[in-house]
């Protein structure tokens, strides 16, 4: 996340100096506040979950010690949106350690931020489906140091949710895994091709295009900004941050179903047609039979180019039942590895959720990092083919 950001910054419409960062726990990076900067993330940032300005932090666990420090500090936080009448709705997140129901909690932090936004002239109405604003109660912070905090979400909510997937595979990776998964695997869109040889619905090749061009994700009239006086007079347009960028890239698969999905959800993305017929190709392969000279033939423009980069999501085995159906993944698993085998000097990166695909896979991983999709438990792996 902290290295897209710097990258983004570095070619967004600002002077500005992206600060270190404060790391808490292993999934969440605190910055100062910086509308620029909050901006550039909210447009651009791929690889996030969620972008939130923080507004109140409080050690209270229980509802009413909560309310009576939360209702003063909205009521006197010049940082609430300012309308005659706004629409708002409360999302929550982690909140395990809190001595109250989820429901409860957000129940608080909606009836705090009601009497709040009245005192200072505004008409406020809960509504989840079409909201203007989206704040964010959520639990943060060490085991031995745990606070409540309430902020306004940025972002426009969960960033998996791009718009562009308009058909799933059977096992979809989410948009955000995808884009750490390709920043996690070193690809360089100027010099190196990259292939998802187990594309399915094309969110890696997907997400590969957008991290190339720096292409944007929301655009600032869809996002709070209006309603926020701290980004008052920014940007309202957003082109690529790195428009000179071609790249080269091949989405493969080998269940012939897959492949309308795939192109379906390229072109709700705006990643078909001509202009991008030099960017992204399409095939129907099957991995283990994947060679250099077929991906030469299938990418020829990318021959001037160094060894590059797979990135995918194998199967993780949930839906496969019994020791048969184990063993055929274990094969699968092995097949892989043999055909990777035959692309020195390429990299290799994946998210699985699976314990044994690294021995099955054959190849030693150069860098491991713990992930979860859809609630299952795995790990990012980077392989030095």
């Amino acid at each position: 996340m902290e290295a897209e950001l710097k990258r983004l910054v570095m070619r967004s419409p600002f002077e500005v100096r992206l600060p270190k960062p404060r790391r808490e726990g292993e999934a969440t990076l605190l910055y100062p506040f910086d509308a620029r900067i909050a901006w550039v993330a909210a447009c651009h940032h791929r690889t996030s979950s969620r972008i939130s300005w923080d507004l109140f932090s409080s050690t209270a666990v229980r509802l009413e010690p909560l309310f009576e420090a939360l209702l003063p500090a909205l009521q006197s936080d010049d940082r609430l949106p300012a309308a005659e009448t706004l629409r708002f709705s409360v999302d929550l997140g982690s909140a395990h350690d809190f001595e109250a129901s989820p429901l409860q909690l957000r129940g608080v932090v909606k009836n705090a931020l009601i009497e709040a936004l009245a005192s200072r002239g505004v008409t406020a109405d809960v509504d989840a489906d079409s909201p203007d604003v989206v704040f964010v109660a959520r639990r943060a912070g060490t085991p031995e140091s745990r606070r409540t905090v309430v902020g306004i979400d940025i972002g426009l909510g969960a960033r998996h949710r791009r718009g562009a997937r308009v058909a799933a595979g059977p096992a979809p990776l989410r948009e955000t895994l995808a884009a750490q998964l390709i920043m996690l695997s070193r690809w360089d869109a100027r010099s190196e091709p990259l292939v998802d040889p187990m594309a399915g619905g094309g969110t890696i090749p997907i997400e590969a295009a957008g991290l190339a061009v720096g292409a944007a994700i929301r655009r600032p009239a869809d996002l709070p900004f209006r309603h926020l006086a701290a980004f008052g007079g920014l940007p309202t347009a957003t082109p690529d941050l790195f428009p000179g960028t071609v790249p080269r890239i091949l989405a493969l698969d080998v269940d012939e179903e897959r492949i309308p999905t795939m192109v379906g959800n390229l072109r709700a993305a705006g990643l078909t047609g001509p202009s991008h017929a030099d960017s992204i190709v399409i095939g129907r392969k099957d991995m283990r039979a994947l060679t250099p000279e077929y991906i030469a033939g299938m990418l020829p423009r990318a021959a001037d180019m160094k060894p590059g980069v797979f990135c995918f999501n194998p199967p993780y085995g949930v839906r496969i039942g019994g020791e048969e159906g184990e063993e055929k993944l274990l094969d699968l698993y092995a097949g892989m590895g043999r055909a990777l085998s035959r692309f020195r000097g390429w990299r290799a990166a994946c998210f699985v959720a699976n314990a044994r695909f690294v021995e099955a896979f054959g190849h030693f991983p150069t860098m491991t990092k713990p992930g979860t999709n859809a609630e299952l438990p795995g790990a990012f792996l980077v392989y030095d083919l």
